[in-house]
């Protein structure tokens, strides 16, 4: 790839990040400062992001910076950040142990997105970069929701994997309906809230939970798509808990959930209820809604496809005392 960026003669420079979330740290941010000095990087200079979201977060942060702003262009190699990570603004690395709480918005000048990538992906980012159109087809419902319903019906699933539900391998056909409807998701959203502050504030539907267990469980055990599914199934039986969402809307929601939950399951040991909610009770919504010492802050629906909030952000506020009797249900243990 470097060399044929190279190959007019154009000067190329290499950089390479960690893995996933290990990379968006404050030390590698530093790194791509002092590297583009190094390397006597100017505002002609254009940096290209290749790789998954978390390196695209990253490298969109260092872009937006520097000089206060390089050309940025993204080649995102995972279904995770083709549909859902480079479509927004939002940039970030972690800090201080909490999540995505360092950033800026900044616009790519070019995004690049070649489905053939997604051939290569292991099942875990497979799955992943499901999770969060899992997640939009319970926010919207329509046909976010039968979109991705089709592409788990039995008929495709046995077709592709010979009938054992642990693996999963889509069509081409199918990946391309799906990151057509994941992109097309956020720009409904973005194009009358581009920073995501009031209507896409939806996007955050499970994550306060997800980000907590992904935080307490150690940077890239959980996926996210996956830890953003299973922040999902809590927001849904705090629903029920709240009388906001019936019983028979909570079965139909988290068995579509489940279409990918039951094929990752929780890994062991598990995180202590303690740690967990240290992290979600530091979340990085914490305090649009004013909420009390004993309240904690996402989502929720009450069906398919319905949001429930008088809230300009979408958001609602709840006792945490719910969510650690969830945690409990899935077998998570206090110290």
């Amino acid at each position: 790839y470097l060399d044929a960026l190279g190959a007019d003669g154009t000067p190329v420079h290499k950089y390479v990040l960690p893995c996933g979330d290990q990379c968006k740290a404050m030390k590698h941010l530093l790194g791509l400062i002092d590297w583009s000095f190094e390397r006597g990087g100017t505002r002609s200079s254009v940096v290209v992001g290749f790789g998954g979201g978390a390196l695209m977060n990253i490298t969109g942060l260092f872009a937006g910076i520097v000089y206060r702003g390089f050309r940025l262009v993204y080649v995102p190699t995972t279904l995770l950040a083709m549909h859902d990570v480079t479509t927004s603004l939002k940039t970030s690395i972690c800090h201080w142990g909490r999540k995505n709480n360092i950033g800026i918005y900044y616009a790519p000048t070019l995004i690049l997105m070649d489905l053939a990538f997604c051939r290569t992906l292991p099942q875990d980012e497979l799955l992943s970069g499901l999770g969060e159109l899992c997640k939009n087809a319970a926010l919207f419902g329509g046909d976010h929701a039968r979109g991705f319903v089709e592409a788990f019906s039995k008929d495709v699933l046995n077709e592709c994997t010979g009938g054992e539900p642990e693996s999963l391998t889509l069509d081409d056909q199918d990946l391309v309906k799906l990151t057509r409807l994941g992109v097309r998701a956020k720009m409904d959203i973005l194009c009358v809230d581009a920073t995501e502050n009031l209507q896409g504030m939806v996007f955050e539907y499970g994550h306060t939970f997800s980000h907590a267990m992904e935080k307490a469980y150690g940077d890239g055990t959980i996926p996210h798509g996956i830890g953003v599914c299973y922040g999902m199934l809590c927001s849904s039986f705090v629903a029920e808990k709240l009388g906001i969402m019936s019983p028979e809307a909570r079965a139909e929601h988290d068995c579509m959930v489940r279409l990918l939950t039951d094929r990752w399951a929780l890994p062991e040991p598990k995180p202590s209820i303690n740690r967990i909610m240290g992290y979600a009770m530091n979340d990085s919504k914490r305090g649009i809604l004013a909420e009390e010492p004993h309240e904690i802050t996402d989502l929720v629906v009450s069906k398919i496809g319905r949001i429930v909030s008088d809230h300009p952000s979408n958001l609602a506020k709840f006792d945490k005392k719910y969510v650690e009797e969830w945690f409990e249900i899935m077998g998570f243990q206090w110290e």
